[in-house]
């Protein structure tokens, strides 16, 4: 049989294939390992969203193909949630495409702009097909450092002049995976004029801006001065309504890129199923609070267990934001030492942080995608475990 195109065999699968093989090894004695590492949300979504999803597979009007950019209620139904969430204008019909959720238009973006001889600057760590994309596409990728000292925010001034000069792409995602970070305006208005000056698209991963508590409402990117003339931004209904299954989301932003990404799409997918889309304009026309409830929801599991990580011994950074933190590794451990641990003595499925990047090492990532309950006992677990 004819090899696999070399980019496959180039392409680091690191963070995927530890996950696989830690629920390899998680059931081979019996005991059932509590999934704290992937961001898969375990609650189901709202009922009013599955009403929707009902009523309008009944319709079969939407079971035909959908417009390539969206339908125009869920692009309107967009513009109207940024308005109200960020202050932002957009116009619906140029600024806004509706996507596969944002992984698919991570990659179709890449493949809009990056090519052999390009650079794409990547944050590390993060969430790695960033630059498994960029690579794909030929592109060199120059990871540019998160360090916990400067709050998990890129030092612009560090980024070599070579690199910026060829740079087609610069990803940022805040609130932050893995880190749990937050930008600030200020940070953001640094990064469009860097942008600016570069000639840069600024590729904004703001999956989860909705997922958030003991801080205000993290900002948008697209809000800072200039950012519409060089950004782009990435949302997904995944984080905040429980959808990750249903594979839909929105990228908005400067309506030349906005364009670029809808060429892309338009020759690789058909769009998504016209009843999640119908779905998804009442998600984003919420009139029940419920983002407002699943944070509470986060919020509690947070406490529960960054309180029982901290009264193990072990050193937690409590996230204001996202539904995931860091823990430092014990002394002795590097992170895939410190998550094959987890899971071996305390049956607790984590996400080593070198899986995210070199910048990763020295952290491993547990989510709160568990019930209060099996927080509860993975805790209990990990603290009877000797970490000294």
């Amino acid at each position: 049989m004819t090899g696999r195109a070399e980019r496959l065999e180039q392409t680091e699968n690191h963070l995927f294939s530890l996950v696989d093989r830690a629920r390899a090894l998680a059931g081979q004695d019996g005991v059932a390992p509590i999934p704290l590492g992937v961001g898969d949300c375990d609650l189901p979504a709202p009922p009013h969203i599955v009403r929707a999803m009902r009523q309008a597979v009944r319709d079969p009007g939407t079971h035909r193909y959908p417009p390539s950019a969206g339908t125009p209620a869920l692009r309107e139904a967009a513009a109207r949630h940024l308005g109200r969430r960020f202050g932002l204008r957009v116009d619906p019909a140029t600024g806004v495409v509706v996507t596969l959720g944002s992984k698919e238009a991570m990659a179709h973006l890449t493949m809009a702009y990056a090519e052999a001889g390009d650079v794409v600057l990547v944050p590390d760590p993060a969430y790695p097909v960033y630059a498994t994309w960029a690579r794909w596409c030929g592109a060199e990728v120059v990871r540019v450092p998160l360090r916990e000292e400067n709050g998990f925010l890129p030092d612009l001034s560090a980024i070599p002049a070579d690199a910026a000069r060829r740079a087609k792409l610069f990803w940022v995602c805040y609130p932050n995976n893995p880190t749990a970070a937050l930008a600030t305006e200020e940070f953001y208005a640094r990064l469009a004029d860097f942008a600016l000056r570069h000639d840069i698209v600024i590729a904004s991963d703001a999956a989860y801006s909705d997922i958030y508590y003991d801080c205000a409402p993290p900002p948008s990117f697209l809000q800072a001065p200039g950012a519409m003339e060089c950004g782009i931004e990435f949302h997904s209904l995944s984080k905040a309504y429980n959808m990750p299954g249903w594979w839909v989301g929105f990228a908005v932003g400067n309506a030349a890129v906005v364009d670029a990404l809808r060429t892309v799409k338009a020759h690789t997918d058909s769009g998504t199923f016209g009843a999640v889309q119908h779905a998804a304009v009442t998600a984003l026309n919420d009139t029940t609070g419920y983002p407002a409830h699943l944070r509470s929801v986060y919020r509690e599991r947070m406490r529960l267990l960054c309180d029982g990580l901290e009264q193990a011994g072990l050193r937690v950074l409590r996230p204001r934001a996202t539904f995931s933190c860091l823990v430092r590794c014990p002394a002795g451990h590097d992170s895939e030492a410190f998550s094959k641990r987890l899971l071996q003595d305390a049956r607790v499925l984590s996400i080593p942080g070198s899986g995210f990047g070199p910048g990763g090492e020295g952290y491993v990532r547990l989510t709160v995608c568990a019930g209060t309950d099996l927080i509860r006992e993975a805790v209990r677990r990990i603290g009877a475990c000797h970490w000294g």
